[in-house]
């Protein structure tokens, strides 16, 4: 390991690298170990020229495949042209060899700061304030949007706040290069994915790649509000096999904001309803598009979105529970084909009796 540079520019934060670390990537050498995780390492490193401290994301070998490669050196510069004050910036993106192996790792703004739900919460900010802070998180996702960079892995870990106060989305793109050559990952691995599959839309949990778009990540925007203001997550996929996980991001309701907490009764709860519903077309179409009705109640003004009708919510409950509603269908069925019987076999006794006081 190199010697501490003695530069006070050099702060190293993360934790010491071990014998099996490298120590230089490309012109990076590497500082410390800031965090792993199933996808990869990320590193502290210091960049030669600039001289700057950034924080470099190498790909686990075994998720790289040909096609990754090939779509890592077309997305690369795309995500390189990300800059919005919310995003952490991806400085450059490039490959390393490493015992016989082609390591794709992006060189990343370093951010120093908290997750997004710790920093509100260690203040503690009342609700008006942590609405105003998860519009400026809403503003950098739609930036992105703009460009054609869809996150699919948004959640709290994902968004630090810097200590000016400023919320920074983290690994913007990152997702979209891997997300394919995991997917099989994510139907056999039992639990290394949970704490991503906590903030998933349902297309995503189902594994319908094809499904995925802007609002996918809108949804995600939704679990983080729930979370934000709530202090839970909409659902407890603690201990839960990933496909029962799946399975209740998928039919099963969360518990509505006003049960948690009455302050949030009214148009809180129907923002968050709104960008968590199930069918992607009932969301709303874009994060802008949150952030507004999130604005309109800062504002007192009234918001776009209207609770879901008493039909639409009987439907709901039909698709998830078809066999209760068949059972029911059927009682009900049976039930008015006595009382028809019935009502026909009174009619008839009348008829009779009036026939035979006629007759006397």
């Amino acid at each position: 390991m190199h010697a501490p540079d003695s530069s006070p520019s050099f702060r190293p934060t993360g934790t010491p690298l071990k014998p099996w670390h490298p120590k230089q990537i490309g012109r990076y050498r590497i500082v410390s170990v800031l965090g792993e995780g199933g996808m990869g390492i990320v590193y502290e490193a210091e960049q030669d020229l600039p001289r700057r401290l950034v924080a470099l994301k190498v790909v686990r070998e075994d998720f790289v495949t040909p096609d990754l490669l090939r779509r890592f050196a077309l997305e690369s510069a795309v995500l390189g042209r990300l800059q919005h004050p919310g995003i952490a910036q991806i400085y450059e993106a490039g490959t390393f060899e490493e015992e016989h192996a082609t390591l794709p790792y992006f060189a990343m703004e370093l951010v120093k700061g908290t997750s997004l739900t710790a920093w509100a919460n260690e203040r503690p900010l009342p609700l008006r304030q942590r609405l105003d802070l998860f519009n400026r998180v809403c503003d950098a996702v739609h930036y992105a949007h703009q460009q054609g960079v869809i996150h699919r892995d948004l959640k709290p870990a994902n968004i630090l706040v810097d200590a000016n106060g400023q919320p920074k989305v983290l690994d913007f793109g990152v997702a979209r290069l891997t997300d394919a050559d995991v997917q099989a990952t994510r139907q056999t691995s039992v639990g290394e994915l949970i704490g991503t599959l906590q903030y998933m839309s349902p297309e995503q949990a189902n594994g319908e790649q094809l499904e995925i778009d802007v609002r996918s990540d809108v949804y995600s925007l939704g679990v983080i509000l729930y979370e934000l203001v709530t202090g839970r997550l909409p659902y407890d996929l603690s201990r839960k096999m990933i496909h029962e996980a799946a399975r209740i991001i998928l039919q099963e309701e969360p518990e509505k904001l006003s049960s948690i907490n009455r302050q949030l009764r009214g148009d809180v709860e129907v923002i968050v309803a709104k960008a968590l519903e199930k069918e992607k077309e009932r969301r709303y179409g874009s994060a802008e598009a949150m952030a507004s009705d999130v604005q309109r109640y800062l504002k007192d003004e009234p918001i776009t979105a209207r609770p879901a009708s008493a039909l639409y919510q009987l439907r709901k409950f039909a698709r998830r529970n078809r066999a209760l509603v068949g059972g029911l269908g059927v009682a009900a069925l049976v039930l008015v084909l006595g009382s028809a019987v019935s009502l026909w076999q009174a009619v008839r006794a009348t008829a009779a009796e009036r026939l035979a006081e006629s007759r006397r």
